[in-house]
């Protein structure tokens, strides 16, 4: 794909999440920022698409570059809201791969099993992590989210800042579920050589 055409492609994806902006938030940013709480209250067609670009502009700022879409984080930030946590989550879990082998909880591992999708299979395959204590183990799939946000925001790799506000919109409002530091096992790998990986992982066959 040429130069010109991967933009092309990649500006048609932020329009889409921005169409989409009201429907992929967590809901729980809804009333801060003053929206109906049903999708079907929002306008559609032309006048749905001002607002939502009115909306991206309040809450995240002017509109990135172009340039700056054509990067890992930017893509991420581009996916829908279930798309996004699961990569965070991996993103997260790739960094510990000990994790997935020390959940033995059955509920916790089908709600990584349900969130992650084929990178649950990649990542439960790993060999190398030491184990993590139970309850780390048993963390939610939103729980280890939020670390591989903290893990992106703490390495500044997204490009512009807006991009950046965009992912925390799909993440919810209160930092309840997020897991506290000192609990979070040291991450074996970088964070950029994670991302650069991460897509791959949603590539493979299921188990």
């Amino acid at each position: 794909m040429s130069r010109a055409s991967q933009l092309a492609s990649l500006a048609q994806a932020l329009q889409l999440r921005l169409e989409a902006l009201h429907d992929g938030m967590d809901p729980s940013w809804r009333a801060p920022l003053g929206l109906a709480q049903s999708v079907h209250d929002w306008d559609q067609g032309a006048v749905g698409q001002r607002m939502s670009i009115a909306l991206y502009e309040r809450s995240c700022g002017p509109l990135p570059p172009l340039p700056s879409l054509d990067h890992p984080a930017s893509r991420l930030a581009l996916m829908d809201r279930p798309q996004m946590l699961a990569r965070l989550c991996a993103l997260a879990l790739l960094g510990r791969p000990g994790v997935l082998r020390c959940c033995v909880e059955r509920s916790s591992r089908a709600a990584l099993q349900q969130c992650l999708g084929p990178a649950y299979g990649a990542l439960r395959g790993l060999q190398e992590g030491t184990p993590v204590p139970g309850d780390v183990a048993a963390w939610s799939p939103l729980a280890w989210a939020w670390v591989g946000y903290r893990e992106l925001m703490r390495e500044g790799v997204w490009p512009d800042r807006g991009l950046r506000r965009l992912a925390r919109l799909s993440l919810p409002l209160s930092r309840e579920e997020e897991p506290c530091a000192r609990n979070v096992p040291a991450a074996l790998s970088p964070v950029h050589a994670r991302l650069e990986r991460l897509e791959s992982l949603f590539e493979s066959a299921p188990c």
